[in-house]
Formats: structure tokens, C-alpha cells, sequence
């Protein structure tokens, strides 16, 4: 009815336009003197086309959002959508027709929002008139409720039924009585009539065959056919856009939504934990929300549950087809190798551990994990990861080859031993940052060690020898990895590394290593103020050295013992005890570490003579820890030069020479900022920010650097040092409350 109407209508106009121009020409001889009834006549020709114009516009603007009404309708629901934004510009860009893509693999592992995705890619081009037809087709075979995982029948299983779906969509519904090569020639005809968006959603669940022959028949599509294909397996055609979990801020908008719909409400720190143990994968969220508000269920339950049970439906739903996909053994003991660490892991340890030798083969199984998107690569440092809920599936799996994981846990051990024997020494500082790459795996591998050997840390004198292997790789990365986590500033999990490795050095009678971990602990509980204890460990430390015959271990538990002692007021026991260690040192002039402990000696002086109020002999002190850490023996001195810079300085300040306390504590901060030593940062910082103060000089860059010196405290724990700058900061805002108001 509209075509004829429409058909009518632009009859009438041209019949009009032909009137309207005879006209024209008999008025252009009159000039400006025109027959009044010649231009009346022109007027009305105009108003006539105008007329008949709106009308064909009305009808066909009716027309047009019935057209859209109808593909909306026949797309799936919209869901609630949310983030995804950079992956929609992708997807959207592709589907330009300036573009040369034709078809967009949205991939992902199960529930991570591929099919959400493609349903409002497709609402948007229907909203922005990009196709004449959208074709929505699903492959999916099941659904997940609350209930459970329920069977659906599939709208397509092969080629010839997308062929069918095609032609009903696009005005052939009797498309599927020709012979499969004619349904594919009169497919392509209908495609060449109109642009139009196909969606091919979960494309896994199809035959490997049949993928093959629509992947063909796409390949030779007109070029008015653009094409999305969402499937848990890698789609070898066109752009690929990989989906991963949400970020905290679009999981959490995205469970706050639903929870407005199904009237519940999770607290801030329940939505934290339930997207940390999902990974922020949008059905997971969902899922656990339905399972409160409509079995009833209470949020820890159902957290527990998900955090603890093998057999929960949402893992079985998202993971079991990709897992019953795996063709060969080494595939499995990738993802066992990356259930088992909490980070990413790299290419060379997922090699080493799993034992895979052939390159071919580890490859292969790389690329395997890839196409089933059950890792994740990071090809800027060629590291693989999985998704935490893949993670949590992976290890419901582990009892199926409880030997490999055993020797895969071991492997582990070793490997990371060894990472850690060649990057981790003191000369080799500038590597550390690489090292911390691995932190949190290097700590669960301490983590295992450490519940490994406590089954027998009560019966010393008879552990096995695959005990004592574990107890000496838990005491070498205690030692190694530890020296990385103080320079690095991250003195709470040396603390509890500390800790760990001093049962394992105990269970080994490793007297050496448990006066080096006790005093690991004292140094950790010394700087942040907690004194009494740091005197405890400090006494421990040197108590276990008697077992030793190493003069410069006993000089550096004489050491912390000796600092400890001028904290807590005892002056004459803290010299007599620097002293020694002084003297100690000295005989070992050649010796790296011996140059350490001299300098540290020296220093630990400067500071005693500096609390006692002799700030001439803190510099002598602080000028010679300087002069020893700066001595040509040794080829890095920029190590420790921060602390006597820092000392000079403060000594300096004191004596209000407060040009020089400037150039010291501005070259501190440069040396701590290379070394990377975040205490000595802070102390700097808040040394520059005191000279502003005492000459009212710059006072808003002197803010800035208390803040940021209080921030550096803070990390560290550093409670002396925070009342410190607390005090300062206060200082400067009472003095000149108009700097915060302007900042």
C-alpha cells in the first residue's frame, strides 16, 4: 500500500515539476513587469510539490520506523550494558562500509559478554540506520538460570539453516526448498539487493565441518555482507576483538543495576570481593545476585559456595565445553601451571615447569589455549594469564592428576629459586624491577614451601630429604627476595617472607639464616617505631650468630642491636656496640659487604652523635659513611649514598646552613629516586620541605613535598617519621592557611 501511495505521489510531483517549468519560461520574457495570474499559478505549482513532498516523507518516515520496529523485534532482548566502550569503537568502526572488514570474532570464554556485546552493536546500527537488514542467528545450545543449566534447541546447526534463515529474513521464505549450491546462490543474491549485519552467535557450538563451510560461504559473500561471530573459540576470519572481565568500577554499576531490578543490596566490600573472585565476568555477577533474590540464598553463602564448590553451575556452564576441547595432555598443564600461581606467568618458566621440551609441541599447546580463550597473552612482556574464575574451574581439576601437580608445584619452587639467584644479588639492583614482575608468585611458591615443611617443623632430626629440598629453597628466597622487597619498599611482605623462611632456616639448624631473618625483622619493626620489639629480634639475631663463627654476621646483629640501643635512650651501649662493629668492618677493607657494614657503622655514629646534640661530630660521621660508600673498591656506590646525604643534610639544617642542607638534600632525593629506596625519598623530601619552611621560601612546593613525604611513610609504616611530618605539614597550613585555600 505505501509503495503505491509513494509511487502515486512522486507521479504528481513530476507532473507538477513539468508545469511548474513551462511556466517558468513563459514568464522569463516579462521581466520584472509579470502577468499577475502567471505568477499566481507558479506559487501554486510550488505549494503542490511541497505538498505532495511531505507527503511521501511522512509515509515513508512511517515506513521506516516500522522497518526498524521490525528488526528490533527480531533481535534478542536488550540487556542492561555497560563499559565495553573501546571494544564497541572497534566493532563499529569494522562494520563502517568504508571499512575492508568484513567479519568481526567477538571472542571470549563463557559468560564474559560476547553475545551481549553483538546484541547492542546491532541495536545501535539499527538506531543509526548503518544496514538495511540485521540478521540475528544462534547456535546456542544451553542456558544458565538459577536453576541450573537448562538445554535450548539451537536456531541453526549447519549451513544450509542459516541459508534459510537468510532468505526468510530478506523476503525468500521458500528458500530452503532448493538444493544446498542453489541456497547459496540465491543467498547471495538477496545479500547483493540490500547491506545487511549478520550475527553468527556462539559459533563454538557448531561442528568443525560445518564452520568450515559457513566460513567458506562468508569468504564469498557480496561486499553488502557484514559479518559478527561471537564464539569461545578463536574465529580465524577478519578483526578479532577479545573480551576480558569487567573493571571494578563497570562490574560494580553493572551489580547495582541489578540489584535495583531484583530489589537486594550487596555492601561495597561484598561487590569488591564477589568481582575479585569473578574476575568482573557479567554472568558470574548476575548468577550470585539471582541466587540471593530468588533461591533465598544469604551473600556469604552463595560467595562460599562460589569461592569452594567444584560443582556450581556457573563453572560448568562457562567452562566445561572449552575444557572437554582439549585435545592433547600439554594443553592441561599450561592452565594446571596457571591455576596454581595467583599472576601472570612467563613463557620461559610455563616451559621449564611443564616440561614440555619440544618447542613445537609447546607452541602448539599455547596456541591451542589461545583459539579456546582460555589464557590470556601479554605480548609486551610474553607473559600468559587466566581469568581468577577460570582459575577457580582449572583447579577443580587438579584431582585428576594429583602427581603432576605435586611435581609441577616443586618445578615451581625451583624455577623461581633460580630467577631469583640470577637477578636478585645486591649488585645487580636495577634488575629488581623485573623481579617484581613475579612478586606475587615468588611469595605463593615461599607460601607452599612454608605449609609443606610445617608438618615436620616438630621433628627436626627426622625430615626427609625432600623436606629438608623444600626448607633450603624457602630459606634461599627468604634471603634473596627479601633484600628485593626492603630496597623495593615492600617491607610487609618481607615481614611475613621473614618470618616464613626463619621456620625453614630453624628447621635446618641454619644459624647463619635465622640470625639473618631475625634481623630482617628487627629492621622492619625498628623503622616503624615499634622499638621494643625490634630490641627482641635484635637480641635474637645476635644470640644465634654465637652458633656462627662469621665475624661480619656478627657485626651486623651487633649493628641493629646498637641502633635499636640509641632509639630506646641507651647512648653508651649504643656507641660501645657501633664501635665494635666499626672495628669489625675495618679488617675486612676489601670485602663488598665488609664496606657495607663500615659505612652503616659510621652512619648508625652520625646518627648517635646527632640525637646527642653534637652535630660537628654526626658530619665527621656522615662524611666518612659517605666517603666509605663512595670508596673506588666499589663499582656501584650509588646503593646507600642517600643516607648519609639525608645526614649531612639534617645536620646542615640544624646549623641553619640552610644553602648546603638544600644541595644535600636534593642530591639524596635524586640518589634515593635511582635506587629506588622509598624511605630515603620521604626523608629528603621532608628535609627540602623544612629548609623552605625555615626560610619562608616557596612554601607551597614545601606542601607538596611534606604530602608526598607523608604518602612515603605511610607505605612503609614509618610511625616516628609520619608524626614527624604531620607535625611539620601542620606548621606551614597554621602559618599560611591562604596556600591551601589557593591550592
Amino acid at each position: 500500500m505505501d509503495k503505491k501511495d509513494i509511487l502515486h505521489l512522486e507521479t504528481m510531483i513530476a507532473l507538477h515539476k513539468k508545469n511548474l517549468y513551462i511556466l517558468e519560461e513563459m514568464l522569463a520574457p516579462y521581466g520584472a513587469d509579470q502577468p499577475l495570474h502567471l505568477v499566481n499559478s507558479r506559487t501554486m505549482e510550488k505549494e503542490a510539490i511541497a505538498r505532495y513532498t511531505k507527503q511521501i516523507e511522512s509515509i515513508t518516515g512511517v515506513s521506516k520506523e516500522r522497518e526498524k520496529a521490525n528488526l528490533f523485534a527480531s533481535l534478542p532482548r536488550r540487556p542492561y550494558f555497560v563499559g565495553r566502550e573501546e571494544e564497541l569503537k572497534a566493532v563499529l568502526q569494522s562494520l563502517h562500509p568504508n571499512s575492508r572488514t568484513f567479519v568481526i570474532g567477538v571472542e571470549g570464554i563463557g559468560g564474559v559478554g560476547k553475545s551481549a556485546i553483538a546484541i547492542e552493536v546491532s541495536y545501535r546500527c539499527i538506531e543509526n540506520d548503518l544496514f538495511e537488514s540485521v540478521i540475528w542467528i544462534s547456535s546456542k545450545e544451553s542456558v544458565l538460570t538459577v536453576h541450573g543449566i537448562e538445554p535450548l534447541i539451537p536456531e541453526a546447526k549447519s549451513l544450509s539453516d542459516i541459508l534459510i534463515t537468510i532468505g526468510s529474513s530478506l523476503g525468500n521464505p521458500t528458500i530452503g526448498n532448493l538444493s544446498i549450491q542453489d541456497q547459496i546462490k540465491r543467498a547471495y543474491q538477496l545479500l547483493a539487493r540490500q547491506t545487511t549485519l549478520l550475527i553468527l552467535d556462539n559459533f563454538e557450538s557448531l561442528s568443525r565441518n560445518e564452520q568450515h563451510d559457513i566460513l567458506d560461504f562468508l569468504r564469498r559473500s557480496p561486499i553488502t555482507l557484514k559479518v559478527i561471530v561471537t564464539s569461545r573459540e578463536r574465529v580465524t576470519e577478519g578483526q578479532i576483538i577479545r573480551l576480558q572481565g569487567l573493571s571494578f568500577e563497570e562490574s560494580n554499576a553493572l551489580l547495582e543495576w541489578d540489584a535495583q531490578q531484583k530489589n537486594i543490596q550487596l555492601t561495597k566490600d561484598q561487590n569488591k570481593y564477589l568481582v575479585d573472585l569473578t574476575g568482573g565476568l557479567p554472568l558470574a555477577l548476575l548468577w550470585v545476585q539471582g541466587q540471593i533474590a530468588v533461591l533465598g540464598y544469604s551473600v556469604t553463602q552463595v560467595l562460599d559456595k562460589l569461592k569452594l564448590d567444584a560443582n556450581i553451575p556457573i563453572l560448568q556452564y562457562c567452562f566445561n565445553h572449552s575444557w572437554n576441547l582439549l585435545r592433547h595432555n600439554n594443553e592441561k598443564k599450561l592452565l594446571f601451571i596457571l591455576a596454581i600461581l595467583p599472576d601472570a606467568v612467563a613463557r620461559d618458566a610455563l616451559k621449564e615447569i611443564s616440561g614440555i621440551d619440544d618447542d613445537d609441541d609447546f607452541d602448539n599447546a599455547i596456541s591451542d589455549l589461545l583459539q579456546l580463550t582460555l589464557i590470556e597473552h601479554e605480548p609486551d612482556r610474553d607473559y600468559f594469564s587466566i581469568l581468577p574464575l577460570t582459575r577457580r574451574y582449572i583447579r577443580t581439576q587438579f584431582t585428576g592428576d594429583r602427581k603432576f601437580i605435586q611435581q609441577a608445584e616443586l618445578k615451581t619452587a625451583q624455577y623461581y629459586v633460580r630467577l631469583l639467584s640470577q637477578k636478585s644479588d645486591f649488585k645487580e639492583w636495577r634488575e629488581f624491577d623485573s623481579l617484581l614482575l613475579d612478586r606475587n608468585n615468588i611469595l605463593s611458591v615461599a607460601q607452599w614451601c612454608y605449609k609443606s615443611i610445617q608438618k615436620k617443623s616438630a621433628r627436626p632430626n627426622s625430615i626427609t630429604k625432600k623436606t629438608r629440598n623444600i626448607a633450603e629453597i624457602l630459606v634461599q628466597i627468604g634471603v634473596q627476595f627479601g633484600s628485593v622487597l626492603w630496597q623495593r619498599a615492600y617491607w610487609y611482605d618481607r615481614l611475613t617472607l621473614a618470618h616464613a623462611a626463619l621456620s625453614a632456616a630453624n628447621l635446618l639448624s641454619d644459624w647463619k639464616s635465622v640470625s639473618t631473618f631475625a634481623r630482617n625483622i628487627c629492621w622492619i619493626y625498628f623503622y616503624q617505631g615499634d622499638y621494643l620489639r625490634a630490641l627482641r629480634w635484635a637480641e635474637d639475631a645476635l644470640s644465634a650468630t654465637t652458633k656462627t663463627e662469621d665475624e661480619l654476621l656478627i657485626a651486623a646483629a651487633k649493628r641493629s642491636l646498637g641502633t635499636v640501643e640509641l632509639r630506646l635512650g641507651n647512648f653508651d651501649r649504643s656507641e660501645e656496640l657501633l664501635k665494635d662493629v666499626l672495628k669489625t668492618s675495618e679488617k675486612f677493607a676489601g670485602d663488598d659487604y665488609g664496606i657495607y657494614s663500615k659505612g652503616f657503622a659510621q652512619y648508625g655514629l652520625g646518627d648517635l652523635e646527632y640525637e646527642r646534640g653534637n652535630t660537628g661530630k654526626a658530619k665527621e660521621w656522615y662524611q666518612k659513611a659517605l666517603d666509605t660508600w663512595q670508596d673506588p673498591i666499589r663499582k656501584d656506590p650509588v646503593r646507600h649514598i642517600s643516607l648519609a646525604l639525608n645526614g649531612l643534610g639534617f645536620v646542615a639544617l640544624r646549623e641553619k646552613r640552610f644553602d648546603h642542607a638544600k644541595q644535600l638534600f636534593m642530591e639524596g632525593i635524586q640518589s634515593a629516586e635511582e635506587f629506588g629506596r622509598v624511605d630515603e625519598l620521604a626523608k629528603g623530601q621532608l628535609g627540602l620541605a623544612s629548609v623552605y619552611i625555615e626560610t619562608d621560601t616557596d612554601l607551597k612546593t614545601s606542601l607538596i613535598l611534606i604530602t608526598e613525604s607523608i604518602e612515603g611513610f605511610q607505605q612503609l609504616g614509618m610511625q616516628y617519621e609520619i608524626q614527624k611530618s604531620l607535625l611539620l605539614r601542620d606548621k606551614i597550613l597554621k602559618a599560611n592557611p591562604q596556600i591551601l585555600a589557593s591550592d
